[in-house]
């Protein structure tokens, strides 16, 4: 069946931007089951709350539902796929894949080496998995790395969708051969996942989603950005902040702007770090 390994509901929240993931879990299961997907794993930030309540709407649309929970460890980022309970953040990367395994689940290592740093990067070794394919690492040069060392140490990859709403969904899909949760873990354990789809997301579907999230969080990040930067600062984030709630074609362009000289920052930055990486 279709896997989708790497999903998040309306239950994850961040600091700066609090609201992260846009739709519901049965939001969720329902356009799985538009897609073809058999098995979900809904992979909130630190938090267990999906599995709690997906339970119905699994049912109702005949779509597997994987518990699972993204974890912050000390290092980075590690999926915790088919766990039973609540995998505390904040751990070492090794304490926290002891939890995980003490569940009979098992760690997959997200974004190892994204730019961002929230990937847990050589720490990835001591995962089941790995991703090898995170369709949000839209510099590219992640995954490559990623590919790279998941092919020198014998990892086994997968890729991730990483879905943060209903549009990114489906864009990195994993064939595995099981009908249950069990099934689908033992068959990730022995590296027996293939990976079905593996395409970036388009820039303008991670437009809408930063228009979603900045909206949904705005008074928010007002009381952040009061409380937490100076002059100019200030003045400048509130100012810019303020545009998501304009409609004029002229801000679509605007943000168009910033989208596209983020993704050339991205690129270039990542290319600086991994100056070594087509060798």
């Amino acid at each position: 069946m279709l896997v989708e390994l790497h999903c998040h509901s309306n239950y994850s929240e961040r600091i700066k931007v609090k609201v992260e993931g846009i739709n519901s879990p049965a939001e969720i299961m329902k356009h799985a089951k538009r897609l073809g997907i058999g098995a979900v794993a809904i992979t909130d930030h630190d938090v267990f709350k999906a599995h709690k309540v997906v339970g119905a709407s699994a049912k109702k649309y005949g779509v597997l539902h994987i518990p699972s929970e993204e974890v912050d460890t000390s290092e980075g980022h590690v999926l915790a796929i088919g766990i039973s309970e609540w995998i505390k953040p904040h751990m070492d990367v090794r304490e926290t894949i002891d939890q995980i395994h003490s569940q009979g689940a098992i760690a997959i290592a997200a974004h190892p080496f994204d730019i961002n740093d929230d990937g847990i990067k050589e720490g990835a070794r001591f995962c089941d998995a790995m991703e090898i394919f995170n369709c949000l690492n839209l510099d590219r040069i992640a995954n490559i790395k990623g590919r790279k060392f998941a092919q020198k140490n014998e990892i086994p990859g997968v890729a991730g969708s990483d879905a943060h709403m209903l549009d990114m969904m489906g864009c990195g899909l994993n064939q595995i051969d099981a009908d249950d949760v069990d099934g689908i873990v033992d068959a990730l354990k022995k590296g027996k996942a293939g990976i079905a789809t593996s395409k970036y997301i388009p820039i303008s579907v991670i437009r809408e989603w930063s228009l979603l999230r900045l909206k949904a969080s705005y008074d928010q990040i007002v009381d952040y950005i009061e409380n937490n930067y100076s002059w100019p600062k200030k003045p400048v984030s509130k100012k810019l902040l303020s545009l998501v709630n304009h409609n004029s074609g002229s801000v679509e362009n605007i943000f168009k702007l910033i989208t596209y000289i983020s993704l050339a920052t991205a690129v270039s930055y990542s290319a600086i770090r991994s100056n070594n990486i087509f060798e």
